[in-house]
């Protein structure tokens, strides 16, 4: 860039960097999101004077600081949340509350108030003799809510972002009021007008562009997710606890809580380094999948995410995407790579419809927490880590003939099928097979199920099902001739033909079989259609 003139003081470039510095870019724009809005899969600033999104850097005025206060505990407080459920359930309790009730509603009531120590030290006692008390109580704790909400706002955001940001500025717990204005001295003034007092020796370990800030240590919005105390520190950094930042990266550190998308108590964050665009992309498409179903969203976010990729460019950009998941102790976050190929992005794009059937599938295991398997997760794990083997289908039928799968039949032969699809189009493995050899031998699994209805042999049905499943575990392919013909002949009917391909090759012998097996296993067993 020698040739461009030097940038203004008041303007700052943020590069993108390391997977946290990442967050706190998203982050960062989450919370000035009134700068910018999303058209056509693109991000557009309304005000380039302001805040200007380029390609792998964003650069900033000083002056978006203005307000910054504000917005920055809006977003945290909004994110914790606590302050409207509490309202929500007070509201609740105070309409369930009768002479009847008052016992059941006294006691969730304290438990509510419990552990929120602002709330409870402004209620002061909290006794009540009868459910008249007990409802001038809750709507006393209703009006202090409601009257007093900045104060709320205030010591809210204070307690979230402890866990994130360790007890910098007004985190610290020493400071128990006007924790805004806090912020705004420590933060939003100094980076407004640029008056934070430089380090004269240090540029910032960074960006390592600007000058440091004087006396930053380590522990300034930096998070304890990354696993480093001061001892750490010091050990690292010739024995000095201050590490030289400067007060913009100091700031982007502070916004990673924002960036991050929690689910379950565990926050996630998909790190790309490919444009400050698509990281902002891919980070809101994967909160809307979280919200849209929180039992699937890694699934959702990978077919979704692969599909928007395919409309806006003809390459798949999932080569180097990673996921985060973190749990903000100081254990050090694991990490979830993934390099999807160019034939694996086009099999799950192709099969997109065939995925997203599977999506609420899930078998149970034998363990005593009945622990559910979802069987999308599963099968696409094994594509991604390219060991796609037979033995997801073996549990899932295990559990089938232990009345412990919830996938209707039609879908797992769309599962066969697409293993079939893998094998060939990924795999690159010539077959001699086709998906209506699976439909013609599924159907030969039902004419079977029909005949042993008609003889009332249904009582057979398991012990024929173990023996092919066994068969089908261990690879066996005489084992599983051997009940295919006895079967057929006892009951009159032919032994199918395409059993040959069977004879030929193992993947055959594995697909032609279960695929057999779903239809033998027909509706008798039980195998539900999602209603779950």
């Amino acid at each position: 860039d020698s040739h461009v003139s030097p940038l203004a003081s008041h303007v700052s470039r943020i590069y993108l960097g390391d997977w946290l510095y990442n967050a706190g870019i998203v982050g960062f724009l989450r919370i000035n999101s009134h700068l910018w809005y999303v058209k056509d899969e693109k991000i557009i600033s309304k005000d380039e004077n302001l805040l200007k999104i380029e390609d792998n850097y964003i650069e900033i005025d000083r002056k978006i600081f203005d307000g910054f206060t504000d917005r920055f505990f809006d977003y945290a407080f909004n994110l914790y949340g606590r302050y409207d459920r509490k309202l929500k359930r007070f509201k609740e309790l105070l309409e369930n509350l009768n002479d009847g009730t008052f016992k059941d509603v006294y006691e969730d009531f304290k438990e509510e108030v419990n552990g929120f120590t602002l709330l409870k030290n402004k209620l002061g006692d909290i006794k009540a003799k009868n459910s008249q008390e007990l409802k001038h109580l809750i709507e006393k704790a209703i009006r202090i809510l409601e009257q007093d909400k900045e104060e709320f706002v205030e010591s809210d955001v204070q307690i979230f972002l402890r866990s994130f940001n360790g007890q910098k500025s007004f985190l610290n717990k020493t400071i128990t009021k006007d924790r805004k204005k806090k912020f705004y001295e420590d933060f939003e003034e100094p980076l407004k007008t640029d008056s934070n007092q430089k380090d004269k020796k240090f540029t910032c370990v960074i960006c390592g562009d600007r000058p440091a800030k004087k006396d930053t240590n380590y522990d300034t919005g930096f998070s304890p997710i990354f696993g480093l105390n001061k001892d750490a520190v010091n050990f690292a950094w010739n024995f000095n606890t201050k590490l030289p930042s400067c007060d913009i990266c100091e700031i982007v550190y502070f916004c990673y809580f924002a960036g991050l998308t929690e689910l379950n108590g565990k926050y996630y964050f998909v790190n790309l380094d490919d444009s400050v665009e698509s990281l902002m992309l891919a980070n809101d498409l994967f909160k809307e999948e979280i919200e849209k179903s929180p039992e699937n969203p890694f699934i959702d976010f990978f077919t979704e995410y692969l599909l928007r990729i395919k409309k806006s460019q003809a390459k798949y950009t999932l080569s180097n995407i990673n996921f985060i998941e973190t749990e903000l102790k100081e254990t050090l976050p694991k990490v979830f790579s993934f390099n999807i190929d160019y034939k694996t992005a086009e099999f799950i794009e192709k099969n997109h419809e065939n995925l997203k059937s599977l999506s609420k599938s899930f078998f149970m295991l034998p363990d005593k927490n009945k622990t559910r398997v979802y069987i999308l997760t599963e099968f696409l794990n094994l594509i991604l880590k390219k060991d796609l083997n037979y033995g997801l289908l073996y549990k899932i039928f295990k559990s089938a003939t232990q009345d412990k799968a919830y996938v209707s039949n039609y879908n797992l032969q769309r599962l066969i099928i697409m293993y079939l699809l893998y094998k060939q189009k990924v795999g690159g493995k010539e077959m001699g097979l086709e998906e209506k050899s699976l439909w013609a031998m599924y159907m030969q699994g039902k004419n079977l199920l029909e005949r042993l209805k008609e003889r009332d042999a249904e009582n057979k049905i398991q012990s024929i099902a173990y023996k092919l499943l066994n068969a089908l575990k261990i690879g066996d392919v005489n084992q599983f001739m051997d009940v295919m013909m006895r079967v057929h002949m006892a009951y009159d009917l032919e032994v199918p033909s395409l059993l040959i391909k069977a004879l030929q090759d193992k993947d055959n012998f594995y697909l032609l079989g279960y695929s057999f097996l779903n239809g033998l296993l027909g509706k008798e067993n039980k195998l539900q259609e999602e209603s779950q």
